[in-house]
């Protein structure tokens, strides 16, 4: 009996085991060249649900075991490309060997995105954007986002962090496509707190569609963090040192299972320099009165940051995916100077000596939380994505003053004005948004639709005391004291249809939206409540004659809406003679843009070139109004109007394998007209910079030499002229342990000529400034990576199979 029970069970399990297949592929593009990390899926054909599945291997095979036979659905997707799916009866005991999937590249991203195939990824055109890869760019290791945003050609980044686009500094800065606290807290760029080794790419829109948010006169900066895309564990420690007292330390961590993405990326930094500031100002009382005003400002910066980014994706199903982010900062930075202040008579004679030490301690909390969510139709023509994301910004700012009064002899001196400032700045941007893409393949075209809503709220409170010698106590200064809350509501909707037919294609779209600022001057009780409804509309238009040749035209409407700190009206008298305030009745600013473009991409060059006019009215621009007594403040007004013409260029050049160049041009000529007589706001002239990078593989391209050079011509504005100074970086870096362990060296302005000076002229005032920071360094940089190796690494070719090695 026993037996005959064995022998049951023995057929039993033969008979289940036998119910099962196995399944073996290749995976191919269009030019039959192996795809990796696709991914195969087995569905069940009555419902769609999963059976299982693979990623497929650097030679782009798979192989799936114990599939349930029967008749099945298997489902590739890959990046950027069409998923595709197949009917195949799996037979049981048998391990079928399907002929290679060929995958066609998708329709909706050839539309918007078109590879330079020249270029290994570097630069990529699209038909509104052009997206630059950081990963080769070893000037920017153990640096900031604000680094790479320096290298990129049109794009320029001040000693403030604050960035200009093509010359216009009116420029809308996002994070993986959203409004960041790290990009607008204050009015200033905080994006020296996001570590550069976290970024993948930046995209640089000069001309928009209406897929996007309307904001900014010269375009959009869209930087994309990383992501990882290897499987199992993997990560990468390094850290740097540098001259001056600079070092940083990043730690980045990720896991990538089928279905299951977890990256980290933490970064600390600590940072001296100084930041001196040099000025000369003259004016004329009638006839035959004048003084002049020579200040000199010598001083510290530290600063200490630490920031961390944290992120998961969940493919829940063939069809969904959720992911959440988190990006957080917290800084402290102290900054000390003393000002010296020399007053002289028009016989340059002097006749008031003064000095002012500051110390202006600042502590900068950000952070953005976000949650997203994909859903993909069942036959890949499209997908719905939708996203809501919290960013919070937490600045408290404290200034600490003291001026002394010295004898003209300078021997002796009296205590003047003792000074505390404390202001707390709270800001709050909640942003929703859902979008809709369909993809119709009949006719090559694409359709896309979406809603968004941004709700901005920022708080500021200001509050001085002043020492009382007679009380021997601070007491309360109410020159400096208000409180002031600033409330924005954007709404929009927005669709926009592409097409390829043939050689041209083209994409037309439309933007409604309706925003609200409500500046509130709660210590005054006054009030403003500004409502627009707009609409933007953009067209563009492509045309291929053939291949590696192209031709773009593209028009688009835009709007620069006064930021919080540009309409906040309370002044900041940490400098009694530089005042800064802003103006509550300034007007939003509106762009008609026009962008004609020509790329060229052979196999060791590409070209591009873009002629582009910018008319814009009611140009927000920062003005500087001087009063008698030698003070001046600095304030935003609206000017009637601007027209801007210019062409940029980008040359890249690579005749061999270990030899690249890029050079980039900017230039634009721009006349700023103005009808209000009591001031000089009306100027013209020309605006160029010039950007190059040179790279040099060797050592069996293991080891790389770059060179960046920069140089900005003097840039006309509304009341002068600045002079911004050249500079020059060389970066080397080797990589060693079969590419897991890089050591670098780099020369930042190499010249120490990086800096800028400013000439002011206005009717019986000019004035000239000159700013310098510390900028020569030497940096020391390691990095170790561990886990899977980057397989496009293993496949790079050496020196010896391109005919010509260094």
């Amino acid at each position: 009996m026993k037996i005959v029970l064995l022998i049951a069970m023995t057929w039993c399990l033969q008979s289940g085991l036998a119910q099962t297949g196995n399944l073996q592929g290749v995976i191919l593009d269009a030019k039959e060249n192996p795809l990796d990390f696709a991914e195969v899926l087995v569905l069940n054909s009555t419902d769609s649900s999963v059976y299982s599945g693979a990623i497929t291997l650097a030679d782009g095979t798979f192989n799936i075991q114990n599939i349930p036979a029967g008749e099945t659905i298997v489902k590739t997707i890959h990046a950027d490309h069409l998923i595709k799916y197949q009917n195949i009866s799996v037979r049981a005991n048998e391990t079928i060997q399907l002929e290679p999937i060929l995958l066609s590249k998708d329709m909706s991203i050839d539309l918007e995105e078109v590879i330079a195939a020249g270029s290994l990824d570097d630069l990529k055109a699209g038909i509104d954007k052009k997206v630059y890869s950081v990963e080769q760019d070893i000037s920017v290791r153990g640096g900031s986002a604000n680094d790479i945003l320096n290298n990129i050609p049109s794009i320029d980044v001040d000693q403030d962090g604050n960035v200009s686009l093509r010359g216009d500094g009116n420029v809308t800065i996002l994070i993986n496509g959203r409004p960041s606290a790290l990009t607008s807290g204050n009015g200033q760029s905080l994006l020296d707190a996001l570590p550069a080794n976290s970024i993948e790419r930046i995209e640089v829109v000069t001309n928009p569609s209406a897929k996007y948010d309307p904001d900014g006169t010269s375009g959009i900066i869209n930087i994309v963090l990383k992501k990882n895309r290897k499987r199992g564990i993997n990560g990468i420690v390094s850290g740097t040192a540098a001259t001056g007292h600079v070092y940083d330390g990043t730690l980045g961590l990720s896991y990538r299972d089928r279905g299951t993405n977890f990256y980290l990326n933490y970064t600390f930094n600590y940072y001296e320099g100084y930041r001196n500031y040099f000025s000369d100002l003259r004016q004329q009382f009638g006839t035959d009165s004048s003084n002049y005003l020579d200040q000199d400002r010598e001083g510290t910066h530290l600063k200490i940051t630490n920031a961390l980014v944290l992120g998961a994706d969940f493919e829940l199903d063939s069809n969904n995916t959720l992911g959440f982010s988190v990006t957080g900062s917290i800084g402290d930075r102290e900054r000390t100077g003393l000002l010296v202040n020399r007053l002289y008579d028009q016989e340059e004679e002097l006749f008031r000596y003064w000095t002012r030490n500051s110390f202006d301690p600042v502590r900068n909390r950000n952070g953005d939380f976000n949650i997203n969510h994909t859903f993909r139709l069942r036959k890949g023509d499209g997908k719905w994505t939708s996203n809501a994301t919290q960013s919070f910004s937490d600045r408290d700012i404290k200034g600490f003053y003291d001026e002394r009064n010295y004898g003209l002899d300078g021997s002796s001196y009296e205590l003047g004005v003792d000074q505390q400032l404390f202001n707390a700045t709270k800001q709050r941007i909640t942003t929703i948004q859902s979008d809709f893409e369909y993809i119709f393949e009949k006719i090559r075209g694409r359709m896309e639709a979406g809603a968004k809503a941004i709700l901005r709220n920022v708080g500021i409170s200001t509050y001085s005391n002043q020492y009382d010698s007679i009380s021997n106590a601070y007491i309360p200064d109410t020159l400096s004291d208000f409180d002031y809350i600033y409330d924005e509501q954007v709404y929009s909707v927005y669709g926009i249809f592409g097409q390829q037919l043939g050689k041209f294609s083209y994409q037309g779209g439309v933007r409604g939206e309706f925003a609200r600022q409500i500046p509130n001057l709660v210590s005054t009780g006054e009030k403003y409540d500004n409502n627009y409804v707009n609409l933007f509309p953009s067209a563009h238009v492509k045309y291929k004659p053939k291949k590696g040749i192209e031709y773009s035209l593209s028009y688009s409407r835009r709007i620069n809406r006064a930021r919080s700190h540009q309409l906040n009206p309370f002044a900041s008298y940490a400098d009694p003679f530089n005042i800064r305030r802003g103006n509550p009745a300034l007007q939003p600013e509106y762009i008609n843009s026009f962008d004609l473009g020509y790329s060229l991409t052979k196999k060791k060059v590409i070209f591009s070139a873009s002629i582009f006019h910018r008319r814009t009215v009611d140009v927000i621009n920062r003005v500087k109004l001087y009063f008698p007594n030698n003070t001046a403040v600095v304030t935003y007004d609206n000017i009637d109007k601007s027209e801007s013409t210019g062409l940029e260029t980008i040359f890249i050049y690579k005749p061999v394998n270990w030899f690249k160049s890029t050079l980039s041009f900017n230039g634009n000529y721009i006349d700023y007209t103005n009808t209000d007589t009591t001031v000089n706001w009306n100027n013209s002239g020309f605006n160029w910079r010039a950007k190059l990078m040179i790279s040099v593989d060797f050592w069996k391209r293991t080891a790389t030499l770059q060179i960046n050079g920069n140089y900005n011509a003097p840039r006309v504005t509304p009341q002068g002229i600045v002079y911004p100074g050249p500079a020059l970086d060389i970066s080397f870096e080797k990589q060693l342990l079969n590419r897991k362990l890089s050591v670098g060296a780099r020369v930042t302005d190499v010249f120490d000529t990086r800096g800028f000076s400013i000439d002011l002229e206005q009717e019986r005032i000019s004035q000239q400034s000159e700013y310098k920071w510390l900028t020569r360094r030497f940096y020391l940089t390691v990095s170790y990576r561990f886990g899977k190796q980057d397989v496009k690494l293993k496949k790079r070719p050496s020196s010896g199979g391109d005919g010509g090695g260094m």
